[in-house]
């Protein structure tokens, strides 16, 4: 397990989870900053389109169009 910053976006039809060592190098064009968390890439590759449907329920008005999601 790594120690991420989580930031999530979208480009399209895809929600874009970002993550990286430095708040500093998410991009500008997050939506939602989810913290720093202690995670896998590969966990969060896994889970992604669970994250999908939450963040379709948490905001609908950002990710309701949305029909994939990936991992950066």
């Amino acid at each position: 397990m790594k120690q991420y910053h989580i930031g999530i976006g979208k480009r399209g039809k895809t929600m874009v989870i970002e993550t990286a060592s430095c708040v500093d190098f998410l991009s500008c064009e997050i939506y939602d900053y989810m913290g720093e968390r202690m995670v896998t890439k590969k966990h969060l590759n896994d889970c992604r389109y669970d994250l999908l449907s939450k963040m379709k329920y948490r905001r609908p008005d950002v990710y309701g169009g949305l029909k994939y999601a990936v991992v950066e």
